[in-house]
């Protein structure tokens, strides 16, 4: 085969099909052992002192103000990228998928099964790279049962997220939002 012909088929790849591209780890040795006993010992410890989640949140690298209060099922991907304010309630089965850093603001009230997920992929680059957007939720703020909340989410202070609404755009304080994706709750839907 000449080289004329091989760049025709394909650049002399077998079959005309150019290999993927290759893909990295965006996570460092020290992150992914960190990772690991996060997951194995950490989990433990979680599970079995629930008077030391906090504390327990800060050995890892995230924070949490006075008087949070963290349920035993709650699933904290990376916990150095977790920061809480004071008196943060987070129920049970809630998902704080931190990729990217994740602030919740004082006294803010996040229920059963809601999920918080900063990261996602760019799916404009064929490897699919990892991207690690922040999400922020501003004090006194309400997310309902399973809600949602997206990458680069601001919900500013008061905001209130209504049961299995999806947030994908940020919102000004004292917004209050339902369905998905969410949108501004009117004055007869609240009953007012």
């Amino acid at each position: 085969m000449t080289s004329s012909e091989q760049s025709a088929s394909g650049s002399g790849v077998s079959g005309g099909v150019a290999p993927p591209p290759a893909r990295r780890s965006v996570w460092t040795t020290r992150e992914k052992l960190v990772r690991i006993v996060w997951a194995t010992v950490g989990r433990a410890l979680w599970v079995c002192f629930p008077g030391a989640r906090g504390a327990l949140l800060r050995m890892f690298g995230g924070s949490a103000g006075r008087g949070c209060e963290l349920a035993r099922s709650v699933d904290i991907l990376i916990p150095w990228n977790v920061h809480l304010g004071e008196r943060v309630r987070i129920a049970e089965r809630v998902i704080l998928y931190g990729l990217g850093p994740i602030r919740i603001g004082d006294g803010t009230v996040i229920d059963y099964r809601a999920h918080l997920c900063a990261g996602t992929h760019d799916m404009t680059d064929s490897r699919f790279p990892l991207v690690k957007p922040p999400i922020t939720v501003g004090s006194g703020c309400f997310i309902g049962l399973d809600a949602y909340v997206g990458p680069e989410v601001v919900l500013g202070d008061g905001c209130r997220v209504w049961p299995r609404a999806a947030v994908f755009k940020s919102q000004a304080p004292g917004t209050e939002l339902k369905g998905n994706p969410a949108r501004r709750v009117t004055d007869a839907e609240r009953g007012g």
